[in-house]
């Protein structure tokens, strides 16, 4: 009587993990599920698409768009699936530089450009930047000394989340010219720099700032003194989902 019953209960018992192991698999078209969730099928063409989930059609969703659309779909920390919506899509920011005078010695702000990270994304600047120098700016003579000037232009983050660093200097172009020690006017003329950098930046806000500067104490410049179009700050942006 006790082995009977002891039987009866090794049966029970193995009945029961039996179940609960093919239970924790869900096959979804085939009899023997590989992961908790196994979806099988194929097809050809407009059928090869196998699962339908319809919290992402165009009803339900509306980052949605039609079957030509290039957005994906991702999951994200939570798990949940998400369509690479349009707040992904690659940005192009462009801003015509205002003319600005540099004084001498010091650096300047330019220009800013803010703009909003939503997902980790690979950040391209540049600008093209046009500088008017001349060394009779205030009768400076002492240009005429045969010594070499140091101009330029940079970026910094005036803007950034905790984890990038702001008010440093990046991205730096740089002239260094020297003037002949007699009469001649040989700094006198337009200069044209393209200060640029490429980042890795995680999510968040930002503003970048564009500086001129001028290291030598007794020169001046003048960014985009002829207002030329031409001379911006460009800010290109690609998402990057890891």
């Amino acid at each position: 009587m006790m082995n009977e019953k002891l039987s009866t209960a090794i049966i029970a018992a193995a009945t029961i993990f039996h179940s609960s192991y093919f239970c924790a698999q869900v096959g979804i078209n085939t009899p023997t599920p590989q992961q908790a969730l196994h979806v099988s099928g194929s097809g050809t063409g407009i059928n090869q698409s196998i699962i339908r989930i319809n919290g992402l059609n165009s009803d339900n969703n509306p980052a949605h768009e039609n079957s030509t659309s290039t957005k994906r779909v991702f999951s994200d920390s939570d798990g949940n699936l998400v369509i690479y919506s349009s707040s992904l899509t690659n940005k192009l920011y462009n801003t015509v530089l205002p003319s600005t005078s540099i004084p001498a010695g010091t650096e300047r702000a330019v220009t800013s450009q803010t703009f909003t990270l939503n997902y980790p994304s690979i950040v391209h600047i540049t600008a093209k930047v046009g500088m008017s120098i001349s060394d009779d700016v205030a009768n400076m003579t002492l240009l005429k000394n045969g010594q070499a000037r140091l101009f330029g232009s940079y970026y910094k983050f005036t803007t950034a989340p905790a984890t990038v660093l702001s008010n440093t200097a990046f991205g730096h172009a740089i002239i260094s010219h020297s003037t002949s020690n007699n009469n001649l006017d040989q700094i006198n003329g337009q200069f044209y720099i393209e200060p640029k950098k490429d980042l890795y930046l995680p999510k968040g806000e930002y503003t970048v700032t564009l500086y001129g500067y001028s290291q030598d104490s007794n020169m001046n410049f003048t960014v985009n003194s002829i207002n030329q179009s031409s001379q911006q700050m460009t800010i290109s942006i690609t998402s990057v989902i890891n």
